[in-house]
């Protein structure tokens, strides 16, 4: 009896401090969620200027993100709108449409123009919570509609369209990080790619052809690379900032000047840039918010230099 005592009274003795350390485990554990709780609850968001979402929406629910902007580049004005505009057609997966509008300032030009838009579908991956702390992964696919006039201008019009469907396909994350303050840095990457189906083109156009001219331009593909991080200073005031690196290959042109014209073709070299665009962002309540922010894009590989301040409204709905 006694060294059944013995035995059970060592048993015991190794195994409360284990019981010991794993329950303190689980409490830290626990206080370590409700912390993150409390930070997630104390941030409102409504997005950085330039970089996506890689959340979807709930089932039968709307977003709505209309921007309005000003693209000024070589001393031109260009004012024009974009936007998001989705639904949640089920849970981690969204829906959505991307319009384009131009305005011009200058006396041909002086009236609303519709650009291309896009069709888009975002479906999520993984989700990020406070108990399971991964990064939210979407996969993008978007279609690039050619709404806006890309040729038969007349004289002095502008164009407001590449002509061009174009499939878009990329990758979207999203991740949160908590900072010893108790505030949250949001952190999301963008990873683009765009495929152009090519135009037919006619007269005088964006492609610098003139009246007479009859042919096909091929624009080039896309990459788009998007990092941007946002710090929550207080529950209704967020600071951001996008950095853009973006590459558009060649883009090839031919056709002729009448129907017995020598084929003429032409290439447009390739581009690249890398810009940034700082922004506030200020969140009434965790439906609705504003965003303040300037893409700025120093002079790059054939691409001239350009600011674009912007607001936008975000609400859910």
């Amino acid at each position: 009896m006694k060294l059944i005592s013995l035995t059970l009274a060592t048993a015991l003795a190794i195994l409360t401090p284990v019981s010991a350390n794993a329950a303190q485990a689980q409490i830290s554990d626990s206080a370590e969620v409700e912390q993150w709780r409390a930070a997630m609850q104390s941030a409102r968001w409504t997005g950085p200027m330039l970089a996506s979402n890689a959340e979807t929406l709930p089932q039968g629910h709307f977003y709505t993100e209309p921007y309005f902007f000003d693209f000024i580049s070589e001393g031109k004005h260009n004012p024009g709108s974009s936007g998001f505009y989705q639904y949640g057609l089920a849970n981690g997966f969204t829906v959505g449409l991307q319009p384009s509008f131009g305005y011009g300032t200058d006396r041909p030009n002086r009236e609303v123009a519709l650009g291309d838009f896009k069709l888009l579908s975002q479906l999520r991956l993984t989700h990020f919570t406070p108990e399971h702390r991964i990064p939210t992964v979407a996969i993008v696919l978007q279609e690039s509609i050619p709404t806006g006039k890309h040729d038969r201008l007349g004289p002095s019009k502008n164009g407001h369209g590449a002509g061009s469907f174009a499939t878009e396909v990329g990758v979207n994350v999203q991740h949160y990080f908590l900072l010893k303050n108790g505030r949250l840095l949001r952190g999301r990457i963008n990873l683009l790619k765009s495929f152009p189906h090519g135009a037919d083109v006619a007269d005088r156009s964006v492609y610098g052809t003139g009246p007479g001219f009859r042919g096909h331009a091929k624009p080039g593909s896309r990459n788009t690379l998007i990092a941007a991080v946002e710090y929550s200073v207080t529950r209704e005031w967020v600071l951001a900032l996008d950095v853009i690196a973006e590459r558009t290959a060649k883009t090839r042109l031919e056709g002729r000047y009448g129907a017995d014209g020598a084929l003429e073709k032409q290439t447009f070299p390739a581009s690249r840039y890398v810009g940034f665009a700082p922004a506030v962002e200020y969140n009434w309540n965790d439906k609705t918010g504003i965003l303040l922010g300037v893409r700025v894009i120093p002079k790059g590989h054939n691409t001239p230099s350009s600011v674009t301040p912007a607001i936008a409204f975000s609400r859910f709905w």
